[in-house]
């Protein structure tokens, strides 16, 4: 009896480990997180690269959906369905905007399952053919994680445009913000620009050293209620950064103080 209850367990034991061995499993090779680590703002908007995508199990795997997340974009892999052993190559793209500075991260997510039980499982719910006792119908998720360090020259900050809070019809509002020179040379910057009644500090040409950081404060006087647009433009001669546009925004209130009191209505 206890040879047998032996001989019961063991046999247990080896089916259950058969049957996790036979668990459809997807390997991002590389790791799940692709780095590009500290770059320049490249040119072309974006960063680039190759994902490869391994099935490492004895089953073959089908890719359900690839979604990437805002700010990423990918190319549709070369193989959606991937045999035992080969490998899926896509292309993905880390989209870069012209003010973007500092760590960026990003995330791809990838739903895949195994081949034949997906299969078995759509046809159960179109049909209601049963599906065979040993196949995995569950769906998966993988996640990628882009990630690059984007070092600019030039920096804004706090923001990356004036923000007026508050503002109300005939009272000054300021914003400011700071330009910082990241770079290991002096930076120019002039041919200054503002609109839409915005005025700043800064009008005439400047030279910014290494590591220095330039405060530039803008006042506003609206004149009308509703949203507040212009802003502040100008070059510098920074190679990666030939041109900055900070942006003005906020929403004016009508005033309350005596000097500007609402309209009565007749």
């Amino acid at each position: 009896m206890f040879r047998f209850l032996l001989h019961t367990v063991t046999m247990f034991v080896f089916a259950a480990v058969m049957a996790f061995a036979q668990q459809p499993k997807l390997e991002i090779v590389g790791g799940e997180t692709f780095d590009w680590g500290k770059v320049k703002p490249p040119k072309e908007g974006h960063l680039a690269a190759e994902i490869k995508i391994r099935n490492s199990s004895p089953r073959e795997i089908k890719l359900l959906e690839i979604r990437p997340g805002c700010g990423c974009t990918k190319t549709d892999p070369d193989k959606m369905e991937i045999p035992s052993g080969e490998v899926s190559t896509m292309g993905v793209k880390l989209n870069i905007n012209p003010a973007q500075s500092g760590p960026i991260v990003k995330s791809i997510t990838v739903r895949w399952g195994d081949k034949e039980g997906i299969a078995a499982r759509d046809e159960f719910h179109k049909n209601g053919t049963p599906i065979p006792v040993n196949l995995d119908t569950t769906e998966s998720f993988s996640y990628i994680s882009l990630k690059a360090d984007i070092q600019r020259s030039l920096v804004l900050g706090p923001n990356q445009y004036f923000s007026f809070a508050d503002a109300k019809i005939g009272q000054e509002v300021t914003s400011t913000v700071y330009l910082t020179n990241n770079d290991s040379n002096p930076i120019t910057i002039s041919d200054f620009v503002t609109d839409g009644g915005i005025v700043v500090n800064v009008m005439d040409k400047r030279v910014i050293k290494p590591g220095e950081k330039l405060e530039i404060v803008a006042r506003y006087v609206p004149q009308a209620k509703g949203q507040i647009t212009g802003g502040l433009k100008f070059a510098t001669s920074s190679v990666d950064v030939p041109a900055i546009d900070i942006r003005a925004y906020g929403q004016v209130a009508e005033s309350t103080s005596p000097v500007f009191p609402k309209a009565q209505s007749k």
